[in-house]
């Protein structure tokens, strides 16, 4: 076999491969779905999508590709998003890219913020930051107790330690990469629901994001996914 006839057929198989990929995406929403850790959150989200019977082509779970402060996190989602626009322009993108990172002691954060607003006017409302004060545990707290009580450092322990802390009294030896904390916390997901839209009101009244997080909006959206798929069948 030629070199010529070699190289044409692995761009057939591409072309191929492409094509089956915009059909299983056809008609839905394409989702972009970042993450500052590397196994916590992407386990999270890649159990509910699994729960939720969505199809990972259309929700496009990443850990940290480059750095793991906020900036760089939101640097990364930006070059991901104009890869894909590059390799499907018809699509013209994502649909969505979610950015799921943490206050805690970074530095970059309210840089990430600032450029998470840039990011969302630029590509009309695609890019949402999915923040949590001080960490994502904190969502994983609401869904066994409600709580505004700040969270700082202390001694040797940043907030996210301490959050983490008050998590254990829930879930015995939880440490950050845990492969069940999806399955632990999901049965009292909409108590964490219920928990995270209780204290966003309470917050934005009392002008703090300490706690607080935003993950149970990307949680609500992922299930929407699901009622509408089912309303397609």
């Amino acid at each position: 076999m030629g070199t010529d006839d070699l190289f044409h057929k692995k761009r057939i198989r591409r072309e191929r491969a492409f094509d089956r990929l915009r059909k299983i995406r056809a008609s839905h929403d394409v989702v972009l779905i970042i993450c500052e850790g590397e196994k916590t959150e992407p386990n999270y989200f890649k159990g509910l999508r699994s729960i939720l019977h969505l199809n990972k082509e259309n929700i496009v779970i990443h850990d940290r590709r480059s750095g793991s402060d906020p900036l760089s996190l939101v640097n990364s989602a930006e070059e991901e998003y104009l890869k894909e626009l590059r390799r499907d322009p018809e699509k013209q993108g994502y649909d969505h890219v979610f950015v799921v990172f943490d206050k805690d002691t970074h530095g970059t954060y309210n840089d990430a913020l600032q450029k998470m607003a840039g990011l969302s006017k630029k590509y009309k409302g695609k890019f949402k930051a999915i923040v949590s004060v001080p960490c994502f545990e904190f969502w994983l707290l609401l869904h066994f107790e409600y709580t505004s009580r700040q969270y700082g450092a202390s001694g040797n322990n940043s907030p996210c330690d301490n959050v983490i802390r008050d998590l254990r009294a829930y879930i015995p030896g939880y440490a950050k990469g845990s492969a069940d904390v999806f399955e632990t916390t999901y049965p009292r997901v909409d108590e964490a629901i219920k928990n995270a839209e209780r204290l966003e009101k309470g917050q934005e009244e009392a002008d703090t994001d300490n706690p607080s997080t935003k993950v149970h909006r990307l949680v609500e959206y992922l299930q929407s996914l699901k009622d509408k798929n089912e309303e397609s069948v």
